[in-house]
C-alpha cells in the first residue's frame, strides 16, 4: 500500500545507501512528517498524518505520554505508517534501536519488513544501514532494528538502549504478558497499531480504562482517500466496492462491518457499563445546565489515587477539582470552600476509609451552605436491593442510563472517557448488577466514581435488569 508521489529512480540514487557513510544522523531534528515528506518523498494522507504528529509529540523529552495507539479498520495505510515511523526513528537518533513485533512471523517479516524495504529502497534521499529480509534493518551493534514474533517475551530480555522504539502491529492479536515484557524494557516510544477486536488485553485497554495514558487516534474506512475521493487513489488501500460488497456480505449493523470497515469496538451493552462511543459523543455533547446542583466527591485513599469533586447539575456534568496528595483537613477546606462560593442544593461525600473524616469534619465545623449532606458508602446496600449488588452498582447504573440516553454532556477528560467505558459488569445468578471490581481495574476510576455519586441523590432506578439479555460477564 504506497502513498508515494510519482518520482523516478535511478541506480545510481538507489546505490547512494552503500555509499553513505555520515557521522551521526543526518536527519536529526526533523518531525516524523517531515521526514516522510521531504527525505523519504512521500505523500501521506490526513490520518496518517495525525499518527506521525502523535508520535511527533509522544516523542518530546517533556512528554507526559509516551505511547501511542492507532486502531482502524482493514486497508487503512496503518502498517504503512508504522514503517515510515521506524525510518524516521533510525534515521535521527545514534544510537537509536528499535523491536516491532506482531502475533505471527508472517505479519513482521512478509508485510512490515516488506513494506520497510520498499520505502528504503524508494527513499528520495540516501538512508543509513542496510534493510534485510531476516527482519533486520542494522547499522551497527548499537544501531538496529530487529522483527520478532510474539511467541515467547522472552526474545526481548538483554536489550536495551537510550533511544527505544516498540512498534507493536496486529496489536489486539499480541497477549498480554509479551505487552508487560515490552513495557518492562522501558521504551522511550511505544506505537501499537491493531483491529477492534477482542474486548480485552492492552490494545483493548488503551482505547479504554487506559486512554489516559496513550494517544489515541481511530481511522474508519470514511477517513480513507479512496472512499473520500470515490475512487482509487491509493492502490491497495479500501475501496469504495470493499465498503459495499461488506455491506451485503454482513449487512451494516453486524459487528464484522463495524470492526472492519467503520474501525469501532462493537461495546456489548450486557458486558461494559458505558458503551465507547456512547463515552465520546457525551464528552462531544453540550447540554445547558438547570435545575438541582449536586456536587459529588469521591475521596483518595493514598497513592495514585486522586480526590476528585464534580459538578452536576441536570444534564450537564463539569469536574471542578482532581488532585492527588490531599489530606483530611486539605479535602474538607476545599469542599467548604467551594459550598460557601457557589450555590448548591446536595453535597455527597464518600464516607469510607479517609473519606468518613471528612464527612465528620463537615459536621463538626458546621455543615456548608447546602440544602443536604449526604454520606456515601459504595459497598453499602443499595435503595433497590432486588436489582443491585451495592450501592455503587446502584449510582453508575443511573450514570449508565444517561449515558445511553444521551442526556448527559461531561468534559473531554481522557480519564473519564475511559473509565466509565473500561469498567464491566456482570448479573448474578440472584438477577443483581455487580461492577467489575477495581482490583481488576488499571487505575482507580476516581473520576467516574464522583460522577456516578451525583446520581446518589436520584430516586432508585426504576428496572435496571428488566431489559437485559442473556449473555453477560463475569469474573473470578
Amino acid at each position: 500500500m504506497s502513498n508515494r508521489k510519482e518520482i523516478s529512480y535511478t541506480d545510481d540514487h538507489n546505490n547512494a545507501r552503500a555509499d553513505y557513510d555520515g557521522d551521526g544522523p543526518a536527519y536529526a531534528g526533523l518531525s516524523p512528517l517531515e521526514f516522510v515528506r521531504d527525505v523519504l518523498g512521500d505523500d501521506p494522507y490526513d490520518k496518517q498524518e495525525e499518527i506521525l504528529q502523535a508520535v511527533h509529540d509522544a516523542a518530546q523529552p517533556d512528554a507526559d505520554i509516551r505511547r501511542v495507539s492507532v486502531v482502524g479498520c482493514n486497508g487503512s495505510g496503518k502498517d504503512w505508517t508504522a514503517t515510515r515511523v521506524i525510518l524516521w526513528w533510525m534515521n535521527t537518533r545514534e544510537p537509536a534501536m528499535v523491536f516491532v513485533t506482531g502475533p505471527t512471523t508472517r505479519q513482521v517479516r512478509d508485510i512490515i519488513w516488506r513494506e520497510l524495504r520498499i520505502a528504503y529502497k524508494n527513499s528520495a534521499k540516501p538512508l543509513r544501514g542496510t534493510v534485510r529480509r531476516t527482519a533486520l534493518y542494522e547499522m551497527d551493534d548499537e544501531s538496529f532494528a530487529k522483527g520478532f514474533a510474539s511467541n515467547s517475551p522472552f526474545n526481548l530480555q538483554g536489550y536495551h538502549s537510550p533511544n527505544l522504539l516498540v512498534v507493536v502491529t496486529e496489536a489486539h492479536a499480541v497477549k498480554n504478558n509479551y505487552m508487560d515484557a515490552l513495557l518492562r524494557l522501558n521504551p522511550d516510544l511505544m506505537l501499537m497499531t491493531g483491529n477492534p477486536f477482542g474486548d480485552e488485553g492492552e490494545f483493548y485497554d488503551s482505547h479504554h480504562s487506559k486512554r489516559d495514558i496513550y494517544r489515541t487516534i481511530q481511522i474508519s474506512a470514511h477517513d480513507t482517500p479512496n472512499i473520500k475521493e470515490g475512487r482509487a487513489v491509493i492502490p491497495g488501500m479500501i475501496t469504495q466496492q470493499d465498503v459495499d460488497d461488506r455491506k451485503v456480505d454482513w449487512g451494516e449493523d453486524s459487528s464484522n462491518y463495524i470492526n472492519s470497515i467503520l474501525g469501532e469496538f462493537t461495546e456489548n451493552p450486557d458486558n461494559v457499563v458505558v458503551p465507547l462511543a456512547a463515552a465520546r459523543e457525551a464528552a462531544a455533547r453540550h447540554i445547558e445546565p438547570e435545575g438541582e446542583v449536586v456536587v459529588a466527591c469521591d475521596v483518595a485513599r493514598g497513592g495514585n489515587d486522586k480526590t476528585v469533586v464534580v459538578k452536576r447539575q441536570g444534564g450537564d456534568a463539569q469536574i471542578v477539582h482532581a488532585q492527588r496528595g490531599n489530606d483530611l483537613m486539605q479535602i474538607t477546606g476545599i469542599l467548604k470552600r467551594y459550598c460557601e462560593d457557589n450555590h448548591v442544593d446536595t453535597l455527597v461525600v464518600d464516607d469510607v476509609g479517609i473519606g468518613a473524616g471528612v464527612v465528620d469534619r463537615l459536621r463538626e465545623q458546621g455543615i456548608p451552605p447546602v440544602g443536604r449532606l449526604i454520606p456515601f458508602n459504595g459497598g453499602g446496600r443499595p435503595n433497590d436491593a432486588e436489582h443491585f449488588y451495592n450501592r455503587s452498582a446502584e449510582v453508575w447504573w443511573a450514570m449508565r442510563e444517561r449515558y445511553i440516553e444521551g442526556s448527559i454532556s461531561v468534559p473531554r477528560s481522557e480519564a473519564l472517557i475511559g473509565q466509565v467505558a473500561g469498567r464491566k459488569y456482570a448479573i448474578k445468578s440472584n438477577g443483581r448488577i455487580q461492577l467489575q471490581s477495581k482490583r481488576n481495574i488499571h487505575n482507580s476510576p476516581d473520576e467516574a466514581d464522583a460522577l456516578a455519586m451525583t446520581f446518589a441523590a436520584a430516586p432508585a432506578f426504576k428496572n435496571a435488569a428488566g431489559n437485559k439479555a442473556a449473555a453477560f460477564m463475569i469474573w473470578v
